[in-house]
């Protein structure tokens, strides 16, 4: 059976015993119906994962024991930043969880010509905190104990005066295969994914203009949030750990 983990915002140590969170609390003791002596596995996103033992298991209250330290290592070679348009909120949500679950260390919304959701400044800071949820769910589930870093939208235009050493679009079309391309220096890219109705022509010429590659993914068209699974996968299977 699977041991449970968690993203816990707090030092972690072998030795230490705490109180679990509420949230945490009610995930492990009243959804998975964890015991006293059942073991569970912390992280806090800094690296390694920490083992753990119930040590109370209240209605209301539970604590635990970490035990042992694992410095597991599950990040890619490749440092990917994935600079996606925004698109409908359950599409976004699924996006950034795959990509997450790919590997990706830095996601970066963007808005664009066609983008169907802008987000007012009231608006931005729930949706942050909302998608830094999605972001920490994926890491529990994929067993990632490092978090990507995400960033607050912002326009594509500004965002392309952001120095990367190789940066691709995933555009429709004639373009160049990933194959043909040389590695990215210092493994880092950037992988941009347009909104629902794709890139306008003129953010197209901006993209090529800005030295930000083309590359083609078969004659279909396909959906953003396909795309994002597809232009990782394709990143990871030739520089990272696919």
């Amino acid at each position: 059976m699977r041991i449970p983990r968690f993203y816990i915002s707090h030092s972690l140590q072998i030795g230490l015993t705490l109180a679990l969170p509420k949230d945490i609390h009610r995930h492990a003791i009243q959804v998975l119906r964890l015991k006293a002596n059942d073991v569970l596995i912390l992280f806090n996103g800094e690296g390694g994962e920490y083992k753990a033992t119930l040590i109370s298991a209240e209605k209301r209250h539970s604590v635990v024991n970490i035990t042992s330290y694992d410095a597991a290592d599950k990040e890619s070679p490749l440092e990917i930043t994935l600079a996606l348009s925004m698109i409908k909120a359950d599409k976004m949500d699924f996006a950034l969880q795959k990509a997450v679950e790919m590997g990706v260390n830095i996601l970066q919304p963007l808005y664009t010509k066609r983008s169907v959701v802008k987000l007012k400044a009231n608006r931005l800071d729930k949706k942050l905190t909302h998608w830094d949820g999605v972001i920490k769910a994926a890491c529990e589930q994929s067993g990632r104990t490092v978090l990507p870093q995400l960033f607050a939208p912002i326009a594509l235009e500004p965002w392309l005066q952001t120095p990367f050493s190789l940066r691709l679009a995933m555009l429709p079309g004639d373009h160049s295969t990933i194959t043909s391309l040389h590695p990215p220096e210092n493994k880092q890219i950037a992988l941009l994914v347009g909104p629902e109705g794709g890139f306008t022509d003129q953010e197209v010429d901006l993209l090529l203009s800005s030295h930000v590659k083309g590359i083609q993914f078969g004659p279909r068209i396909l959906r953003a949030e396909t795309a994002v699974i597809a232009g990782i996968a394709l990143c990871q299977q030739q520089w990272g750990d696919l």
